[in-house]
């Protein structure tokens, strides 16, 4: 992994931007890039999910331990919980976003197969992305990192990509996703009237 310099300490280089964060948050992430740094593969595909999901959720990140980061977006004065990324370091690691399912199928970005988990991209015979809705009934008592996504009648989606196989289309479609539920949660600035 690629290091850069700061001052006397050096740091891992990973695609979440680390200013405004805070100093336990930081901590966590370093501490769990350096855990997994023996499997490159590992390292890369949670960069990757790390960079898509800080460049649709710009906001200072939080760690839920050093396993979970939340990422955020502007809702006005506030702020609202867009994504999480969990890596247990299983051999699997597991992004959540809006349950944009139903907006996903229809702008054909996934199509759905016999396995009612598995969506395909790129057509029928493309690789399939695991995804599973979650809502208050199913997940009743949800862990904090995806705790706010859930509840209020707010739904979530949970996509599950296999550290030792994930090919690049399921990154790409994973990015398609969250672009489009940004869009669903991001309401554009109202137009300022005309000046007379």
């Amino acid at each position: 992994m690629a290091n850069t310099t700061t001052g006397n300490d050096s740091v891992p280089d990973i695609d979440v931007p680390l200013v405004g964060v805070a100093s336990k948050d930081r901590t966590n992430i370093l501490r769990h890039l350096l855990a997994c740094e023996a499997d490159p593969a590992h390292v890369k595909l949670w960069r990757q999910l790390a960079g898509i999901l800080s460049a649709h959720a710009p906001l200072s990140v939080q760690t839920s331990g050093s396993l979970s980061v939340l990422f955020f977006v502007p809702d006005g004065k506030y702020r609202m919980q867009a994504f999480a990324l969990e890596d247990q370091r299983d051999g699997t690691i597991l992004v959540y976003l809006p349950d944009i399912l139903d907006k996903a199928l229809k702008e054909k970005l996934i199509q759905p197969t016999d396995d009612p988990h598995g969506f395909s991209v790129g057509g029928r015979r493309g690789p399939q992305l695991r995804l599973q809705r979650l809502d208050s009934q199913n997940t009743p008592d949800p862990p904090p990192h995806f705790k706010n996504m859930l509840g209020w009648n707010r739904r979530a989606l949970r996509i599950t990509l296999i550290v030792a196989n994930t090919p690049q289309a399921l990154v790409d479609a994973t990015d398609k996703l969250c672009a489009v539920a940004v869009r669903t949660l991001v309401k554009p600035a109202s137009a300022k009237p005309a000046a007379k």
